[in-house]
């Protein structure tokens, strides 16, 4: 699943910065990138008016104790759901 992972990651990355993603969206894959690659949130909330910064924190903490393998699940199964051909080679 590793390299399943990396390479999801990897097409993720390389999309154009304009690309029509949703906010949801966006806060579910930096949620489980987060847990699958570090495990628990392990900064200090942010401001209050950090307003970007504090609904990724939240978000990333919303999925506290999640399993990195789940996470790495997870994150594979919304690319997925999003781009089902990013695989395909």
């Amino acid at each position: 699943m590793a390299e399943n992972f990396e390479k999801c990651v990897k097409f993720i990355n390389g999309l154009p910065k304009n690309e029509n993603i949703s906010v949801e969206n966006k806060l579910d894959l930096y949620k489980y990138f987060k847990q699958g690659t570090v495990g628990n949130c392990n900064i200090s909330a942010p401001s209050f008016f950090k307003f970007e910064e504090k609904k990724k924190y939240e978000a990333w903490k919303s999925v506290e104790n999640l399993s990195k393998d789940e996470a790495k699940k997870k994150y594979i199964d919304i690319v997925t759901s999003l781009y089902p051909e990013w695989n395909k080679e």
